[in-house]
């Protein structure tokens, strides 16, 4: 599809009219994407039968009252993270740990105004982060004492439990432990692998992590002692601290790596036994859900698996380029890696959401601290590519189209994310714009610099509409499951008591009967609970 016909479509899925449409097709026009009075439906409500839509908190602007920061947030989100005040680092600043007098002095107010702000406002909070390499405080690690690894411990378990009592109650979920693995593990087979190889600051690893470092330092391994202790003790701490949050591992380029997603849920899921056996009492699994940064770029990490996997194959193109709708990948994919960690048995959160247009890091024709430009900014239409850094010759002929390809894959992603939405609890945007986002001159969000909507705004409220889906798409695979489960229940005789099974053959009909018509995530959801619930209701009589 040429990009002209896909950002027709996708204004005609704003609400726009035909003719509005091809007049605003023409990608060397300098207007916006979409007028005022097209605005977009509220996300939150649109993908309020599938999962919680939210984005960043990065500073008092993001709340203030008669802006256009907190229009957007109220109007779209409903969950919010701290882009950073609940970082390490800013809750326990370095000169704020007195090693001598062993006094620890937290700075909770920026954090306090934000959780509180956000629960008045009727927002959930996430939490972000307890234990990272970076943003910490090099003291915590206690790598001056004369037994680092038992500092470091000590010191884990003190700041975890300061801050999931003092945070107690109002966070709904936390990154307990944030991108301890290394980046580029394109392959890893638990069978024959270990994950602890490769966790960040292990000898081969080019980069550091302080917590490694002190975790193992004079380790005793013949006492079973292990560089990933670490991890678990994170994880246990927020447990025994936390215990009404859900507890998430967080990390980057899991998207893009299929190596690394398997190294993380090998070490996700060997956590967990080891939990189970050590707290049998503890019904729940440890690491509860897999964050997922996906600071992706338009050109790479399609949102498909290819045929043979994939949920929606009507979608896929397997012959089109990594940049074209409908590309697709068994190895490095949206799809593939949700895959994975679902059939582990984990929860999945896209936890920091970015879809950059150029084809690397440091790509970006104007540099990452030039000047910024909206993609429809005729004064920078020329402006899509620099030395060193010429993806798009050939493929486009302004920067405009980048818009319209960028939807494209918002679109797509959010298609997959609705097809596994029962095993995904929340996507959050990095950023309220383009311009306030990290990577501003990588143009990743849905809007402007000045809040007006991109193509890629109603791509997401609608990306049935853009790709041309005529039904709404749904996940049933838990539904599916409870239909095979419910099956394989012997009715025959009068085992059970009438009143049960009654109930459980209507659930079971009714179950059936959604599938057939194809009904919307909603009646799927009910549908799931109602079955489950009913099989599990039986009484023998």
């Amino acid at each position: 599809m040429s990009t002209n016909r896909l950002k027709t479509r996708i204004l005609r899925t704003a609400g726009l009219g035909a003719a509005a449409a091809l007049a605003l097709s023409g990608l060397a026009a300098p207007a916006h994407s979409t007028p005022d009075d097209g605005l977009i439906p509220p996300l939150k409500d649109v993908y309020s039968d599938y999962f919680k839509v939210g984005n960043i908190y990065s500073g008092e602007q993001t709340y203030a009252e008669d802006s256009p920061n907190w229009a957007q947030v109220e109007r779209h989100y409903n969950i919010m993270t701290a882009e950073n005040i609940m970082k390490p680092d800013q809750l326990l600043p370095n000169a704020n740990i007195n090693t001598a007098t062993g006094e620890w002095t937290f700075n909770f107010g920026p954090a306090d105004y934000f959780v509180d702000e956000s629960r008045e406002r009727g927002i959930d909070v996430h939490g972000h982060v307890l234990v990272w390499h970076s943003q910490s405080p090099s003291k915590i690690y206690g790598l001056e004492s004369a037994d680092p690894r038992a500092q470091a411990k000590a010191n884990m378990e003190r700041y975890i439990k300061e801050v999931l009592t003092h945070f107690k109650g109002r966070i709904v979920s936390w990154d307990v432990v944030n991108e301890a693995f290394v980046d580029g593990l394109d392959t890893f087979d638990p069978a024959t692998q270990n994950w602890e190889d490769f966790l960040r600051g292990n000898p081969s690893d080019y980069s550091y992590s302080g917590w490694y470092d002190a975790y193992t330092t004079d380790m005793d391994e013949a006492a079973g002692e292990r560089p990933g202790d670490f991890i678990y003790d994170a994880f246990v701490f927020a447990r025994k601290y936390g215990p009404e949050a859900k507890l998430e591992y967080n990390d980057f380029n899991v998207f893009q790596s299929e190596g690394k997603a398997k190294a993380i849920l090998a070490m996700a899921t060997e956590l967990n036994e080891r939990y189970a056996a050590e707290y049998p009492e503890d019904e729940r699994q440890l690491i509860e859900g897999i964050g997922l940064q996906s600071h992706n770029y338009i050109n790479q990490t399609p949102a498909f698996a290819c045929s043979d996997l994939t949920r929606l194959p009507k979608l896929v193109d397997e012959d089109a380029a990594e940049w074209q709708p409908g590309a697709c990948s068994d190895h490095a994919s949206v799809e593939r890696s949700l895959q994975l960690i679902t059939e582990a048995g984990f929860t999945a959160s896209v936890s920091e959401l970015d879809l950059q247009v150029w084809e690397a890091w440091n790509a970006e024709p104007q540099g990452d601290r030039g000047p910024y430009y909206d993609l429809d900014d005729p004064a920078a239409a020329d402006l899509f590519y620099k030395e060193g850094f010429t993806y798009w010759v050939g493929k486009i002929d302004n920067r405009m189209e980048l818009e319209a390809i960028q939807a494209q894959r918002f679109a797509e992603y959010f298609a997959v994310y609705k097809k596994y939405s029962q095993d995904l609890d929340r996507v959050t945007f990095w950023g309220l714009t383009d311009a306030l986002n990290w990577r501003r001159n990588h143009n990743p969000q849905l809007f402007n610099a000045d809040f007006s909507q991109k193509l890629a705004a109603p791509a997401v409220a609608d990306p049935e509409g853009l790709l041309g889906v005529k039904k709404p798409i749904t996940d049933t695979s838990r539904l599916l499951q409870a239909i095979d489960e419910a099956g394989a229940v012997d009715v025959r005789g009068a085992q059970y008591t009438g009143k049960t099974l009654g109930a459980f053959k209507g659930a079971l009909g009714r179950a059936t009967a959604v599938v057939r018509a194809d009904r919307g995530q909603a009646a799927v959801n009910d549908a799931s609970e109602e079955l489950v619930e009913a099989t599990a209701g039986l009484e023998l009589k």
